[in-house]
């Protein structure tokens, strides 16, 4: 092996890389008071399944919710690796199917899960592709953002410009719960998650600052 490929494990200040971490879990309820806003920033609720997206130097793997290995049924997200280069990446995120009108489709996405063959996989991303909506950054760079804040995190994930035929960051909207409930009732999405601006990520784990 040689020096390039070996940096990230002889490199002191770079982190091991998980091979998986369980994603945060949100708790049902009302929107937080309006006078606390600002403690806040609220996503749309996607109907989709729930991925973890672990990106090893030009080797993507993607999990689902239960740990269990789903990269081929998703063949149209494996390009996402050429974005990061040699990096080494794990993202939290929505892989959504929608239909003509532009909205998120369950029944659309049923079609795509499960699927073992890579070749009636990739057949299938011809006819109803899905879409990964990535929410949240949790390793990047060596370096594990569990523990940072949601703004932080958040705000690294948007300067990585993730918007590609098959991957995009969907908008955050901050201090407008509202807004973001009327914007979604317009989408005929499900709803929206309002997650605490200061909130770390706790794998795993169901918490009320989801």
């Amino acid at each position: 092996m040689d020096a390039m490929a070996d940096r990230h494990t002889t490199d002191p200040g770079r982190a091991p890389l998980p091979k998986y971490l369980a994603p945060m879990l949100a708790t049902l309820g009302e929107l937080p008071p309006a006078v606390q806003d600002d403690r806040w920033a609220y996503e749309m609720k996607w109907d989709g399944m729930r991925a973890i997206v672990r990106v090893d130097r030009g080797q993507l793997t993607i999990y689902s919710r239960n740990d269990r290995d789903v990269t081929v049924s998703y063949p149209e997200l494996l390009p996402l690796a050429e974005v990061f280069g040699d990096e080494q990446v794990i993202l939290d995120g929505e892989i959504v199917a929608f239909d003509q009108a532009g909205r998120p489709s369950f029944r659309l996405l049923q079609d795509r899960m499960h699927i073992g063959s890579a070749t009636q996989a990739a057949a299938l991303s011809k006819s109803r592709p899905v879409v990964l909506l990535a929410f949240d950054l949790l390793h990047y760079a060596g370096q594990p953002l569990l523990t940072l804040p949601y703004a932080e995190r958040r705000d690294r994930l948007e300067r990585l410009k993730l918007d590609g035929p098959s991957w995009r960051t969907p908008a955050a909207f901050s201090g407008t719960g509202a807004e973001a409930v009327r914007t979604s009732k317009e989408l005929g999405l499900e709803g929206v998650m309002a997650k605490r601006l200061d909130s770390p990520y706790r794998p795993g784990k169901r918490s009320r600052e989801w």
